[in-house]
């Protein structure tokens, strides 16, 4: 059953078992720690999976308890909250994932299968293809107006 969401920029859904979730986030943690003005957004995402400072016993496959912010997390994330700029940088995080997991074996925990399917969601997605035609939904999302991850604070600023 799925426990961890990512939505897409259209509004369809990826969704897995949060084990599948949190690998996803692990990779794009590693990729956007190599790429120019990643660090921010991957420290974000370290927060939105647990560590092993973790307790186990207070994590409910959907979601978690956070020790290292003292909040509970839940394992889904909307693209279209995170800023622009972040949105680009896990595409490009991604899109490096996947040439890794495709070619190491060691990469990644997750199967490719599960990674290449949410890769095609990525692409389907950015080509401008009908939602509900690749989701794990059967409808999609409700339009997003929150605003997560860094960079928001920008805005505000200014």
């Amino acid at each position: 059953m799925a426990s961890g969401f990512i939505i897409l920029k259209d509004g369809r859904c990826f969704g897995r078992r949060y084990t599948g979730y949190d690998e996803i986030l692990r990779i794009a943690i590693k990729e956007l720690e190599l790429i120019e003005k990643g660090q921010d957004l991957s420290n974000w995402l370290k927060l939105q999976i647990p560590d092993s400072e973790d307790d186990e016993n207070a994590d409910a496959g959907w979601g978690f308890h956070n020790s290292r912010i003292d909040e509970w997390v839940n394992r889904a994330i909307d693209l279209r909250s995170l800023t622009p700029e972040n949105q680009e940088l896990f595409l490009k995080a991604m899109e490096k994932g996947r040439v890794k997991i495709n070619q190491d074996i060691d990469y990644s925990d997750l199967s490719t299968e599960y990674f290449n399917e949410f890769y095609k969601m990525i692409e389907l997605s950015e080509k401008g293809e009908p939602p509900l035609e690749f989701s794990d939904w059967t409808k999609i999302a409700d339009p997003c107006d929150e605003k997560n991850g860094p960079g928001w604070e920008k805005d505000l600023i200014n």
